[in-house]
């Protein structure tokens, strides 16, 4: 048999095991978003259950922004230099588990921020090493002319996953006492743990292997690379206040753990939808500035919303702007920054973003706690604030990335190859 028909056989039977590597890394995805949806409207809850006042909630939840920049970083290059991600990401998705747990049994301001800073640090590197393994998969894939990977389709499943998880959570919390939030979120990370070590076991790979270090070049548009970090850090920032207090506030009015949980449960059905048709029908990456402008006017128009402390239609027409204001505002800069930052900065470049978020959220979560306290809703108004500055820098850099010449001709970035991959491979590996 020659090369060329051995190669033709091999293209003949990778569909099957393409299909099911595709389903097990969306089973990863889906496994290591599963916490976020009772965290996300719960977690607060139970920190004031356990007597911490706005300024303190304020206080613990601005410190796992910072924690995770470090552990990513450091787990990040860890990863890289064994090649194997996937083993890393489970021990972290276990100690996440013992860290929830470990939570369950302290008590105080102190030793609250100690369990949540630990345990942020061991949830940090989790997204970026299955991102990893993701992008691992796809390059297997191109290196071995078969189907490429679709991304998007990928992490879709991971919102799937929360709104899932959401909407379980709001009759289970219901149910709790607020005290009893925390040993949830322990059973939940405990699966999500044992989840993503079956989805890994034998999936090929599980990562990029080590290589040689290589010479970077230039960057050609310095300036907009950091007008686009900026304008999506800010916009990103502005969810500070909802994603502390929302929930507490709207409890606070008399609603139910139920429509807490069913409010999320609206904002992540556009993100669900906004993940799942951004590259099949709305362009991806050759709409990636639109994608974060779009989000910047979601933003400000949520905000707004909110500031006046609306009754149940409104909150939920304003959660359902969370497609935009979030989703939008993830995928426009990582196709942005996977483009201007080219080939050898692809990880590189999504890390100054990440660190950047981080950072002002730390900053934006801490200062959240006075707005609320001294304001209530309207702080929202210094919310949509931020977001409109965010969209003004979002303007900009659409108009700069139109102006240049060849921008919409440059080699597409790997992340927009994953957003058309789906049409493209359909027909080869099954995947409908």
């Amino acid at each position: 048999m020659s090369m060329s028909e051995g190669l033709k056989a091999a293209r003949a039977l990778a569909p099957e095991a393409d299909r099911h590597a595709e389903l097990r890394l969306s089973l990863l995805s889906a496994a290591i978003y599963s916490f976020v949806g009772v965290q996300l409207p719960f977690f607060s809850i139970w920190l004031a259950s356990r007597g911490l006042d706005a300024s303190a909630i304020a206080a613990v939840l601005a410190v796992p922004p910072v924690v995770r920049i470090g552990s990513t970083l450091i787990a990040s290059r860890r990863a890289d230099r064994l090649g194997d991600h996937g083993a890393l990401l489970v021990a972290c998705a276990f100690a996440v588990a013992a860290a929830y747990a470990v939570m369950g049994l302290v008590d105080g301001f102190a030793a609250i921020l100690v369990a949540v800073a630990t345990l942020a640090f061991f949830q940090g590197p989790i997204l970026p090493l299955a991102d990893g393994i993701t992008f691992g998969e796809a390059r297997r894939r191109r290196e071995n002319g078969l189907p490429q990977l679709h991304y998007s389709w990928v992490r879709g499943w991971g919102s799937v996953s929360i709104l899932a998880f959401l909407a379980a959570s709001g009759p289970i919390v219901g149910r709790l006492a607020s005290e009893d939030i925390i040993w949830l979120l322990t059973g939940v990370a405990a699966f999500a743990a044992l989840a993503s070590l079956g989805s890994l076991i034998g999936l090929r790979g599980r990562g990029a292997a080590p290589k040689k270090r290589l010479v970077s070049t230039p960057i050609a548009r310095p300036a907009l690379v950091m007008l686009v970090i900026a304008a999506a850090t800010l916009i990103q920032c502005s969810h500070s206040l909802v994603n502390a207090f929302g929930a507490l506030h709207w409890k606070a009015q008399g609603h139910s753990e139920t429509f807490v949980s069913f409010a999320w449960v609206a904002a992540l059905v556009t993100e669900v939808a906004v993940f799942l048709t951004a590259g099949r029908w709305f362009g991806g990456g050759t709409k990636a500035a639109s994608f974060l402008i779009a989000g910047g006017i979601g933003a400000v128009l949520r905000w707004a919303l909110m500031a006046t402390d609306p009754g149940p239609v409104g909150i939920f027409l304003a959660q359902a702007l969370h497609g935009l204001s979030c989703a939008a505002v993830q995928l426009g800069p990582a196709y942005l920054l996977a483009r201007l930052g080219g080939k050898d900065r692809l990880s590189q470049s999504q890390a100054w973003l990440a660190a950047a978020v981080a950072g002002g959220s730390s900053l934006a979560m801490f200062l959240s706690g006075p707005f609320y306290a001294s304001v209530g809703e309207r702080g929202y108004v210094a919310m949509a604030a931020l977001a409109g500055a965010g969209l003004v820098l979002a303007t900009l850099v659409g108009r700069l990335s139109a102006e240049e010449r060849g921008f919409s001709q440059c080699e597409a970035s790997p992340l927009d190859s994953f957003s058309r991959s789906r049409e493209n491979a359909a027909p080869r590996s099954g995947v409908g």
